[in-house]
């Protein structure tokens, strides 16, 4: 197996992105793009790994088979700050029934359990590897979790792929280079100066 990276050819993903990428872009606009991408690349993602039950429903001219979203398996989800936390603002409109864990997730886990990582960028990935192996200590396998990041780059790509070959990410666009730890090239800018955000 080799690392799954996925960057879904819609023309709203391509122009959030690009929102994004422009250094004139304000504040507020800046969230919303990420929330934007929050909900596109999530919508991709659940495409193949959603849980759901077919079961007979009533229509108003007969029964027919339904389609239903299966409630009874959870769906974590797992935002990094600050970037994480607006895609996945936009990430409820599809995900409502989810729950929300900041920076930690509970220590017993169904094995059906799925989880989505959402974090603004990939850069080196040492910060993903971190919290993967988290998961993983918690007995959650690559194939329950999916990652969902606004842009990667090529390096931290190849480093996840090393210790998880199996793990499926999601994601705008693939930038060549690392200008730091926080900006890839082009990038996107610094999101935690462009949300103006402050961790302690």
């Amino acid at each position: 197996m080799t690392l799954r990276v996925v960057i879904p050819p819609h023309p709203l993903i391509g122009h959030w992105l690009s929102i994004l990428r422009m250094k004139t872009t304000p504040q507020a606009i800046y969230a919303a793009g990420l929330e934007q991408l929050g909900k596109w690349l999530t919508y991709e993602a659940l495409r193949d790994w959603m849980p759901y039950i077919q079961e007979k429903i009533s229509a108003h001219q007969g029964e027919t088979e339904g389609i239903l979203i299966n409630s009874n398996i959870q769906i974590i989800a797992l935002p990094k700050l600050p970037g994480g936390m607006e895609l996945w603002v936009g990430a409820r409109e599809v995900l409502p029934n989810a729950t929300l864990c900041l920076e930690e997730i509970p220590n017993e886990n169904e094995t059906k359990t799925g989880v989505i990582i959402f974090c603004d960028q990939i850069s080196n990935g040492a910060n993903l590897i971190k919290t993967l192996n988290q998961l993983k200590e918690k007995g959650l396998k690559e194939i329950q979790i999916r990652v969902i990041a606004a842009i990667t780059a090529s390096e931290g790509l190849k480093k996840i792929g090393e210790h998880f070959p199996e793990l499926t990410i999601y994601s705008a666009c693939i930038d060549p280079e690392i200008a730091n730890e926080n900006e890839l090239i082009p990038g996107i800018g610094n999101p935690r100066e462009r949300l103006n955000t402050r961790i302690t």
